[in-house]
């Protein structure tokens, strides 16, 4: 029994890290999409993240060794968590606002939570149902808060939001296969990186946006290699293999805690007290999910 909570509470601390993180992410992105393109951002980022990635993985793989029949399942892994995720991500952010964008992001745990149930025969406890409806009212309340409180909404576009729940979508497929084949998280983390490298250089190239980034823009791109790529990306393999994907899910709910701050103090994007409240189920439906007797 120590054992198993002790590593639930790794997992807790290493998927709050990644919230944190990811969370963190819109507003930077967002802010240095204004000097750059999406596709030459995640070049430079994933040229960047495979060069200090690349040392760190030669030193730790043969710790929980993989076998080479797992390359191809992690190179295909790698496509779908990590180009075909972020690059809907990106263009929908270039749409909307990071706050809009973060909320919208926040609904993927229901798509695993359901391919959970449905594909991993996972089980959901009355307890998680309790706390999964409260974020999901929380999550509700946030998504509409701008016709509630009669907001300029302008800047939130259809397609943008359309683009971030293709995002979702992928990402959601990413996390489930990923848990079903169990494969060395290492091993995907590194060819999500090498095989993004060719991807979005020759979308760059494609879009004549091929070029070295402003300096208005190396901040955003600095933080998403080395935080939102590598300890992120890292910090949920390693958290989600420790738990189930439905149970691992839950954490991405509290993802806008870390967006609203952010955005409203940096971007000055509007926050009211309806996004506070929604703030706070999120935070409840989160505890209450994860709380052990």
């Amino acid at each position: 029994m120590p054992a198993a909570r002790s590593k639930r509470t790794v997992a807790y601390f290493l998927l709050l890290i990644n919230a944190a993180l990811w969370g963190f992410a819109p507003p930077i992105i967002k802010n240095s999409l204004q000097h750059t393109s999406p596709e030459n951002f995640l070049f430079i980022r994933f040229l960047l993240a495979s060069a200090l990635y690349i040392p760190i993985f030669l030193l730790i793989r043969n710790k929980n060794g993989y076998k080479s029949s797992q390359i191809l399942p992690s190179i295909i892994l790698g496509l779908l968590g990590t180009p075909l995720t972020l690059l809907p991500l990106f263009y929908g952010l270039e749409k909307t606002t990071s706050i809009q964008a973060s909320v919208i992001e926040s609904s993927s745990p229901l798509i695993t939570i359901l391919g959970g149930i449905l594909f991993l025969r996972e089980s959901i406890t009355r307890r998680e149902w309790i706390g999964l409806f409260l974020a999901v009212t929380g999550t509700a309340i946030l998504t509409i808060s701008p016709l509630l409180t009669a907001l300029d909404t302008s800047s939130i576009s259809l397609s943008g939001n359309l683009l971030i729940l293709l995002s979702n979508l992928s990402w959601a497929s990413f996390l489930l296969l990923s848990k079903k084949l169990n494969i060395h998280p290492p091993l995907v983390t590194l060819c999500s990186f090498l095989v993004s490298i060719p991807f979005f250089f020759i979308l760059a190239l494609r879009s004549s946006t091929l070029s070295l980034p402003p300096q208005a823009s190396l901040p955003g791109i600095l933080y998403m290699t080395v935080g939102g790529s590598i300890v992120a990306f890292w910090a949920y393999q390693e958290g989600q293999k420790r738990l189930e994907a439905s149970e691992a899910a839950i954490f991405s709910y509290l993802k806008p805690i870390f967006t609203l701050p952010l955005s409203f103090l940096w971007l000055k994007e509007p926050v009211t007290p309806l996004l506070i409240l929604s703030g706070l189920l999120i935070a409840v439906g989160v505890y209450q999910s994860e709380k052990r007797s």
